[in-house]
C-alpha cells in the first residue's frame, strides 16, 4: 500500500463507521454463516479496517480460537482497538501484508472488502498459501455487495486492478493460478469466493 493510500484511510477512519451502510450486523452474520467459522479456529482478518468482522469472528471462533486483525492504517486500527481491544481472543497488528511476513498459521484468512486494494494479488495469494495457511485452510474474498457496487466506488481509479471482476470471473482467475475456488454467494448483497489448495 502506498503512503497516499495509507493517508487516505487514516483520514477516513474517524468517519468510517458512521458512513458504512452495507456492513450491517445482519449482513455480516449472513456472509459469515455461509463461510463457516469453526470453534477453535485461528482466523486472520486482513485489512480489518475499523474491525467490522472482528466481534463476529471472535464469537464464532470462541475462547479456544484466535483472531489476528491486521491493517496498515493506524487510524483504522485505533478505531478497531477502541471498540474491540477488550476481546481476549483477538489481537491487532499494524503490518503491510503484501510486503511484510505475517506471523502464524491460520485455518481461515478473510479478505473482506480488500481484494481491489491488492497490488500483486497472485503473489499475495501464493505467499499466504505457502507461509500462513494450515493444511485444509481457506482464503475468502467477500463483500456486502456485488462487483457493480464496488466498481462504481472505484470508477475514478486509473488501474484496472482496482476493479473487482464478477465472482465467477474471479473464481476462474484463482483456478488459473492453481487453486480450487468456490462461489459461495453472488447476489447484489453478497459476494463470496472461497479459495483453497487443490
Amino acid at each position: 500500500m502506498t503512503q497516499s493510500e495509507i493517508d487516505f484511510f487514516d483520514a477516513l477512519a474517524p468517519l468510517w463507521d458512521a458512513n458504512e451502510e452495507r456492513s450491517t450486523p445482519e449482513r455480516v452474520r449472513s456472509i459469515l454463516s455461509k463461510i463457516g467459522v469453526e470453534k477453535g479456529a485461528r482466523v486472520l482478518d486482513l485489512g480489518t479496517g475499523t474491525g467490522v468482522l472482528v466481534p463476529f469472528l471472535s464469537e464464532m471462533a470462541g475462547p479456544d480460537g484466535h483472531v489476528t486483525a491486521i491493517d496498515l492504517s493506524e487510524g483504522m486500527l485505533a478505531r478497531a482497538r477502541s471498540k474491540y481491544g477488550s476481546l481476549e481472543n483477538v489481537e491487532f497488528l499494524k503490518l503491510d501484508f503484501e510486503e511484510e511476513a505475517l506471523p502464524g498459521m491460520y485455518d481461515l484468512v478473510m479478505m473482506y472488502c480488500v481484494y481491489p486494494h491488492l497490488h500483486a494479488p497472485a503473489d499475495t495469494f501464493e505467499w499466504l498459501f505457502k507461509m500462513n495457511l494450515r493444511p485444509g485452510g481457506r482464503i475468502v474474498v467477500a463483500f456486502p455487495s456485488d462487483e457493480k457496487f464496488i466498481n462504481d466506488i472505484h470508477h475514478e481509479r486509473e488501474s484496472e486492478s482496482d476493479h473487482l471482476p464478477s465472482a465467477s470471473r474471479l473464481g476462474e482467475i484463482f483456478r488459473q493460478w492453481g487453486y480450487d475456488a468456490r462461489i459461495l454467494a453472488d447476489t447484489p448483497d453478497e459476494y463470496i469466493v472461497e479459495v483453497s489448495a487443490i
